[in-house]
């Protein structure tokens, strides 16, 4: 009995994963135009992972998730999107291949190279998929349909509206001014241009690549700091050395800004040690999820409300003043305005012609 059992239970759990497999290969909605378009559950689920990574990030919580009525509007938007792709093609609006490839290599080339500053190395390809999922909840492939798909309405809209993006023009002085003046008083993390006590820093860290390596890491990270001491030349000397075969640690620069929101994303302990430091001073090996820092303050500036003269942002290597930072947050907005009101006209258009049917049974099988 019990080895029946065991059988029965093993073919609920094969029939299960069956079951999903063949759900997901379903159509949830038809899109006609100039043809007939299936969009498969599985589409349509990556379709709402990749939203959801995006809302996490804009709302800094890793938990964020979709409501229904969210995930009932990417289903619309992402018919939208196939029934402006067939409006496209009717209109012979391309994309080419070698425009597809070249905005896919760069954000395969953006994953690569973050990953090769924590790893300390070239990531293998399975590693640049895993992080390419992790980033989009999508593999290569299906990453590069959404990006063709984007690419070809983008380009769609912009031809068939184009009198209202050539209507985008950028801010006056005056208006400058005013959205200036309504905002100084915040945060740079409320939209504002009060910037908080800042740290620019140089960091040695050895990475936990996974939980086995911990205690490796943090031996090495203990022998690194004996071995600098606390001196700032040795620590410089120590940072350059990375490069050398099997150091085991990285080394890279970045802004610390002593704010509630840093010290919730890089932990109270790393803030509250950099902050402790002088200009020029070492750390001490401080700890967190993603491995062991030592730390060297290179400069340090004092809180204050930033001018439209300003430079603004610190950490960008093309660095602009409040008032170039004004006129391009400006201009984002009324491009996204253009944008939104492009889309709504064509969607309303494309609807008269053509139609996204959505199949109600197959959605309410979904499991989230």
């Amino acid at each position: 009995m019990k080895r029946f059992m065991l059988f029965l239970c093993g073919f609920l759990l094969v029939s299960a994963h069956a079951f999903c497999q063949q759900l997901e290969l379903q159509t949830i909605a038809t899109v006609r135009l100039s043809k007939t378009e299936n969009i498969t559950v599985k589409q349509f689920k990556e379709y709402v992972q990749w939203l959801t990574i995006q809302k996490a990030l804009s709302t800094q919580n890793n938990n964020a998730q979709l409501t229904d009525s969210e995930r009932r509007q990417a289903l619309e938007e992402l018919g939208n999107q196939f029934l402006a792709c067939q409006a496209a093609e009717q209109e012979k609006i391309t994309v080419t291949d070698r425009e597809i490839n070249q905005f896919y290599d760069q954000n395969i080339k953006g994953f690569s190279d973050g990953l090769a500053q924590i790893m300390g190395r070239t990531p293998t390809d399975a590693e640049i998929d895993t992080e390419l999922r992790n980033r989009t909840g999508m593999n290569r492939v299906s990453y590069k349909d959404m990006m063709k798909r984007t690419l070809l309405t983008q380009n769609y809209l912009q031809t068939k509206k184009k009198s209202l993006f050539e209507a985008v023009k950028p801010p006056t002085d005056a208006e400058i001014q005013t959205i200036y003046n309504d905002v100084k008083g915040k945060s740079i993390f409320e939209n504002g241009f009060v910037r908080p006590d800042t740290a620019r820093i140089r960091m040695i860290l050895v990475p936990i690549r996974n939980p086995s390596e911990k205690a490796a890491a943090q031996t090495t990270a203990n022998n690194l700091s004996r071995q600098i001491g606390g001196d700032p030349s040795k620590f410089d000397e120590t940072a350059r050395d990375f490069t050398k075969p099997n150091s085991n640690y990285v080394t890279g620069d970045g802004f610390i800004y002593k704010h509630d929101i840093i010290r919730q994303a890089m932990g109270a302990n790393f803030v509250d040690t950099v902050f402790s430091l002088k200009q020029g001073e070492v750390s001490r090996v401080v700890e967190r999820p993603d491995g062991f820092y030592i730390i060297k303050v290179m400069e340090t500036y004092r809180s204050k409300t930033l001018a439209l003269d300003d430079t603004y942002n610190l950490e960008d290597s093309r660095s602009m003043t409040v008032k170039q930072a004004i006129i391009n947050a400006e201009m984002e907005r009324r491009y996204m305005a253009a944008m939104q009101q492009a889309t709504g006209e064509l969607v309303e258009e494309l609807r008269k012609k053509g139609s996204v049917q959505i199949m109600n049974d197959i959605y309410s099988k979904i499991t989230w």
